[in-house]
């Protein structure tokens, strides 16, 4: 699926780069989700510039047992209606239900969540970027075909410590926040 699309898109990762993370667990219900400063306002002007966005996340609480994907997907719904009010739209949603063990072709740092949304939306991933806030996402984006892009939000700092100490973080670009990405992205 690389490049077989005739769009650029923005992927973003959810946990970090879009709403705050819980630390030491998942954002099992719509009052666990606080949207980051800015990341509503961003997301608006990625709307506006005409860029599909597609919102990838592993959520392995699911395969932990400890929400059910309708729990996610209901998280999901009142994300994508909150950003709707607020000028935003989302083309796509995709999550990966399971547990890193299972090593399946969804769970990022493997790039089966993008590829599939692009097949399915008709993105072309060499011309798209990945926006997150981890190693993992860093990785995905890379697999992919796609601009990574490292938030300094969520788990942002420590990815760009472990990055740079595995020598991994090589071009990819670091950003403050979501805003910051969005300004460099239709820079």
């Amino acid at each position: 699926m690389r490049g077989a699309g005739s769009r650029a898109a923005v992927f973003l990762d959810r946990d970090g780069v879009i709403n705050e993370n819980v630390d030491g667990d998942y954002v099992r219900s719509w009052e666990a989700f606080h949207f980051l400063p800015g990341a509503l306002e961003a997301i608006a002007r990625l709307t506006r510039a005409g860029m599909p966005i597609v919102v990838v996340s592993n959520q392995q609480g699911v395969g932990k047992d400890l929400m059910s994907a309708a729990e996610v997907e209901a998280i999901h719904a009142r994300m994508v209606a909150e950003i709707g009010g607020a000028g935003g739209e989302i083309a796509a949603v995709r999550y990966c239900p399971h547990l890193a063990a299972d090593e399946c072709e969804c769970r990022k740092p493997k790039p089966g969540l993008l590829t599939n949304a692009a097949g399915e939306l008709g993105l072309d991933l060499a011309r798209s970027v990945f926006v997150g806030d981890a190693a993992s996402d860093v990785a995905a984006a890379r697999s992919a075909g796609c601009r990574p892009m490292l938030v300094l939000t969520g788990h942002g700092r420590a990815a760009r410590a472990a990055l740079e100490t595995d020598g991994s973080l090589g071009t990819t670009e670091v950003v403050a926040d979501l805003s910051a990405a969005v300004d460099l992205i239709l820079g």
